[in-house]
C-alpha cells in the first residue's frame, strides 16, 4: 500500500513539474511576443492623456529615455482636439507609428496639424513609448484681419482667407423656412479648426452673431501662383505708371461652404470626424440660456437629423463635446445648476455615426 502511494506521489510531482514548466514557457513566450494592437492601444492612450493634460499618467507609458518632468513643460493655449493613427508597422520587436494630431487655440483663430513618429517597445509585459519625433505640418494663424498659413519648414506664409472672401449673406439653420437671409458677421475671426487631411478648415467669424463655414484649401500651386503674381504686379505697375503697386494676394482658400449663422451665440469648440464627413460644433448663447452641440454634414453644410436641442432639456443641462472615434462621437451632459445634478440625462453619452442614435454610457 505504501509502495502504491509512493508511486502516486511521484507521478503527481512529475506532472506538476511538467505543468509548471509549460506555464513558465508560455509566460516567457508571451513576454517575448510583440502585439502591434496592444502597442497601438498604448499610443492611443498616451495621446488621450496628453490631451487631458494628465502628464503624470502619460509618463507611465514612456520608457525612461523619454520621460519628461512636468515642471519643465511650458504652458500654452493650444489644445489637442483630435488624433488619428495613420500608419503602423512592426520591425525587430518594435512598433513604429505615424500619428496625426490636430490642435486648436480656443481663445483665438489658431490651429495646426502635427505629425508624430512614435516607437513602441516591450518592457517585460508592458508596452512603452521609447521614441517620439514631432513636426508641425501646417499651421493657420490670425494676422491683420486675415487667416494665414505656414507649411512645414517654409519661411513664407500664404493668405488663406480675409473678410473680403466671405459671402455677404447666409441662411441660419434656425430659419427652417428660409424666410430671412442673414448678414454674415465680419468684425473678427473666431475659432478655427483643421481637418485631418489638412485641405479643409472650419472657420468662424463674429460680431452680434456668429458665422460657421467650411473652407476648402488648395496650396498645391502656391509657389507658381506667387511667381505669377510677382510678374503681373511688376508689369501692371509699369503700365499704369505706379511703381511699387502691389496686387492683392491670391488666397489658397478656394471654396467656402456656409453652414450656419448662430444668433447671439459664440462657438467654443469645433471638431471634424475622423473621416471628415461631419463637423461638430459646440456653442453657447451669450445670455447663457443654452450650451449645446450641432453636427453638420461636411459635403452639404446641412444639419444631421439628430437635433441635440430637441433631445435634451437645455434649461436644466448643458451638452459638451468630447471627441470623435472611428464609429461614434462621445459627449457629456452636465447639470446647468447644482439643483440639476440629479437630472436623469446627466452623464456620458455616445452617438453612432451611421444612424445618429444617442445612447447613455452606463458604467
Amino acid at each position: 500500500m505504501k509502495k502504491y502511494i509512493s508511486y502516486i506521489l511521484v507521478l503527481f510531482m512529475f506532472f506538476s513539474f511538467i505543468g509548471c514548466s509549460k506555464k513558465k514557457v508560455e509566460e516567457v513566450k508571451e513576454k517575448d511576443n510583440f502585439d502591434i494592437k496592444m502597442a497601438s492601444v498604448t499610443v492611443d492612450n498616451y495621446v488621450k492623456l496628453i490631451k487631458n493634460e494628465n502628464y503624470e499618467l502619460g509618463n507611465k507609458l514612456l520608457s525612461e529615455t523619454v520621460k519628461t518632468e512636468q515642471a519643465s513643460l511650458t504652458k500654452n493655449d493650444l489644445k489637442i482636439l483630435g488624433h488619428k493613427i495613420l500608419e503602423m508597422s512592426e520591425s525587430d520587436g518594435e512598433g513604429i507609428f505615424k500619428v496625426e494630431i490636430v490642435k486648436c487655440n480656443l481663445n483665438k483663430p489658431e490651429t495646426l496639424i502635427t505629425e508624430s513618429q512614435m516607437t513602441v517597445i516591450k518592457e517585460g509585459m508592458e508596452y512603452k513609448i521609447d521614441k517620439i519625433a514631432n513636426s508641425v505640418k501646417k499651421e493657420i494663424f490670425y494676422k491683420n484681419k486675415m487667416l494665414r498659413m505656414r507649411k512645414e519648414k517654409e519661411v513664407e506664409t500664404n493668405l488663406v482667407i480675409d473678410m473680403q472672401g466671405l459671402p455677404k449673406y447666409a441662411y441660419a439653420k434656425d430659419d427652417k423656412a428660409k424666410m430671412k437671409i442673414q448678414i454674415v458677421p465680419k468684425s473678427e475671426f473666431g475659432v478655427a479648426e483643421f481637418g485631418y487631411e489638412g485641405n479643409k478648415i472650419a472657420i468662424t467669424t463674429y460680431d452680434a452673431n456668429t458665422f460657421i463655414g467650411i473652407l476648402t484649401l488648395d496650396d498645391t500651386m502656391v509657389t507658381q501662383g506667387n511667381d505669377e503674381q510677382k510678374g503681373e504686379g511688376e508689369g501692371k505697375g509699369q503700365k499704369e505708371g505706379a511703381p511699387g503697386a502691389i496686387l492683392k494676394e491670391k488666397p489658397i482658400g478656394k471654396q467656402l461652404l456656409a453652414c450656419d449663422v448662430l444668433n447671439n451665440s459664440d462657438v467654443e469648440i469645433m471638431m471634424f470626424s475622423m473621416d471628415e464627413k461631419l463637423l461638430a460644433v459646440q456653442y453657447k448663447t451669450r445670455d447663457n440660456s443654452k450650451r449645446c452641440i450641432r453636427i453638420y454634414n461636411v459635403g452639404s453644410g446641412e444639419l444631421i437629423p439628430t437635433m441635440f436641442e430637441e433631445e435634451y432639456p437645455l434649461n436644466k443641462v448643458q451638452v459638451l463635446l468630447q471627441e470623435f472615434q472611428k464609429e461614434k462621437m462621445l459627449f457629456s451632459i452636465i447639470p446647468k445648476t447644482e439643483a440639476d445634478k440629479d437630472n436623469e440625462y446627466v452623464g456620458n453619452w455616445e452617438m453612432d455615426l451611421k444612424e445618429f442614435k444617442l445612447k447613455k454610457i452606463v458604467k
